[in-house]
């Protein structure tokens, strides 16, 4: 599932930066752009979340009921989300003396909005902030988009979700140039919305599968061509042409080589995965561990930052400082048990409630 590849992806980017193995390793880059997790994340949630809408816009039915998504989506984020908040005060100390404004913008979901309103161990957070607000706000957007496709044309709804893209870019241009500068509009939804635009299109693609039977056929066949293509990218933006590899300030031209490769990059690798197509990662995306890791991922996400937090605290390995292998391995395995019991414990009876209730 790549779900748990995201999620591990991303724990690989913030043990490279937490150990300093970033700009020191042989390949910097390849560990500074391990945040495509991210991207990733994003673009399955378009597809997965917009699938029901785009069906039922080609079949001319009646939208998903807006109190079944509601309380699936709470049954899916909150349980977890509010087990690691009481976690972290045990696992990163420096959280109970956070500020009022950062624990009150990580409990509403805000947080993106500030980066010193990241909590201590909890920074990964930012993008539960843009997801959350991409939850809110998709049913708007699809009861516009289908007020825009009452003739159901797939081209229409196409037009009406590559808007979401220019909105996207036209927001990234805004807050480059004159936003105030106090705020971090590049993890917003509205910076982010073409990253969850491009899972939309394919939702839009396999909604109409029996019209466009033998494009989709064509791209079954391509899996490994879309695969390779998007090793060949990510090669391009692990170069300084997607930006530095510290925390520094890329330019407006960085930001976006890096912005819009990570679509692309998300977007060819899911597609073969969406379409069902057979690709040399088949068995592996389609193997039972996989399958497994892929339900806990959500739960790896969120706590493998206090994990790591900790794993170094109690090694006394400062920050910067190297220990990159001892601290992936160790938080990889404590991270596993805690997503684990947090599926198996609280995740899966809540949402099996919620399906019941709904």
């Amino acid at each position: 599932m790549w779900r748990a590849l995201a999620a591990f992806a991303v724990l690989l980017t913030h043990a490279g930066f937490m150990s300093g193995a970033i700009g020191r390793h042989v390949l910097p880059g390849f560990l500074a752009r391990m945040d495509i997790g991210v991207a990733v994340f994003f673009v399955l949630s378009g597809f997965l979340l917009y699938r029901p809408h785009a069906i039922a816009v080609a079949r001319g039915e009646s939208p998903p009921r807006l109190r079944r998504y509601a309380i699936r989506r709470v049954a899916r984020i909150g349980p977890a989300w509010a087990a690691v908040l009481v976690g972290v005060l045990f696992l990163v100390p420096e959280t109970r003396s956070a500020s009022r404004a950062q624990w009150l913008a990580n409990l509403v979901h805000v947080q993106a909005l500030r980066v010193e309103w990241d909590l201590p161990g909890l920074a990964q957070l930012w993008s539960l902030s843009t997801e959350v607000a991409f939850y809110i706000a998709l049913p708007i957007i699809a009861y516009v988009i289908r007020r825009l496709t009452l003739n159901r044309s797939a081209i229409t709804q196409l037009s009406a979700v590559a808007g979401l893209v220019v909105v996207a870019w036209l927001f990234r241009w805004a807050a480059h140039s004159w936003l105030p500068e106090t705020f971090a509009w590049h993890r917003t939804l509205p910076a982010m919305l073409d990253w969850f635009a491009v899972g939309m299109v394919l939702a839009v693609i396999m909604s109409f599968h029996e019209r466009w039977a033998l494009a989709i056929h064509v791209l079954r066949r391509s899996g490994n061509a879309f695969l390779l293509s998007a090793a060949s990218i990510f090669w391009v933006l692990t170069t300084s042409l997607a930006g530095p590899y510290d925390l520094s300030a890329p330019s407006l031209w960085q930001a976006s080589v890096k912005h819009g490769g990570y679509a692309v990059v998300a977007l060819l690798l899911i597609y073969p995965s969406a379409l069902g197509a057979h690709t040399v990662l088949t068995g592996l995306l389609t193997s039972r561990p996989l399958a497994y890791l892929g339900k806990i991922s959500y739960a790896f996400f969120l706590w493998h930052m206090p994990v790591m937090f900790w794993v170094r605290a109690t090694l006394g390995h400062e920050l910067f400082t190297g220990h990159f292998w001892s601290t992936v391995i160790i938080t990889t395995g404590v991270t596993l048990a805690l997503s684990a019991l947090s599926w198996h414990l609280l995740e899966r009876p809540v949402l099996g409630v919620a399906r019941r209730r709904s």
